[in-house]
């Protein structure tokens, strides 16, 4: 059985702490260990981990860097042949871990994620498929949130300069790379807020636009598919800036 590390980067995550750590210790596959990394938060989450979940590896960083830098050092820490990744305010299915592993040796994988719901209940999920994602199928979509990634160990490094989009920039360049990536069309993870349009960093559509136009402008040969993929990047940014705007009038 390969081995799996649990990543959490943290910052001011006291409310939703538990309930993303209880959906790891739930998971079916046998997980190696937990490692946590505080981002000097200021609402005492890491004495809060440390006093009431003491098997999980803790870590605090000596300055504010960010969930890339704290993705990275996370991964430093691992020692399982493969890393997952879950963000402290979002929550995993119970057999996500059982489900994705047992894909990645079928199909020889060396990476792989999920679709996701946004603050549901888990819902049944029986899955013994998933689909490879081409480079040029990336370029025009991001099918992986970060919380729902498990890969190869030696493949984790986040640009720690990008501020936004950079795990899409680090997808985009594992698929350039020749990676094989899998994508499962099932949710195996519930998001605490959507990807955009409300607090926190993904709140912020301008510099996720702009992170997003550098991922691609980073990865791809100044082709045919990658003009198309900026232009179709800008079409969704202005669909993004409208369902924002609608939630700002109904809210």
């Amino acid at each position: 059985m390969k081995t799996v590390s649990v990543v959490i980067p943290c910052f001011n995550s006291i409310g939703t702490i538990d309930q993303a750590l209880n959906s790891v210790y739930k998971q079916t596959y046998n997980i190696l260990e937990i490692i946590c990394i505080d981002d000097c938060s200021i609402d005492n989450t890491y004495e809060y981990i440390k006093n009431n979940h003491p098997t999980v590896k803790l870590f605090k960083n000596k300055n504010n860097m960010g969930p890339a830098a704290s993705r990275n050092i996370g991964a430093s820490y691992c020692s399982g042949e493969f890393i997952a990744f879950l963000d402290a305010d979002d929550t995993w299915f119970s057999d996500k871990t059982k489900l994705q592993m047992a894909l990645i040796e079928r199909y020889g994988l060396d990476f792989i994620g999920s679709s996701f719901v946004v603050d549901k209940s888990e819902t049944e999920t029986n899955t013994s498929t998933c689909r490879i994602i081409t480079t040029r199928e990336l370029a025009f979509k991001n099918y992986f949130p970060t919380p729902s990634v498990i890969l190869r160990k030696d493949l984790v490094r986040f640009d720690e300069s990008m501020g936004f989009a950079e795990d899409y920039d680090l997808w985009l360049r594992l698929s350039i790379a020749n990676c094989v990536m899998g994508f499962i069309d099932q949710p195996l993870v519930s998001l605490g807020k959507p990807s955009f349009g409300y607090s926190g960093l993904s709140s912020n559509l301008f510099r996720m636009q702009c992170g997003e136009l550098k991922s691609l402008s980073n990865s791809l040969k100044k082709d045919l598919v990658y003009y198309f993929a900026i232009m179709w990047s800008i079409l969704k940014f202005l669909r993004r800036l409208v369902i924002v705007s609608f939630r700002r009038i109904l809210s």
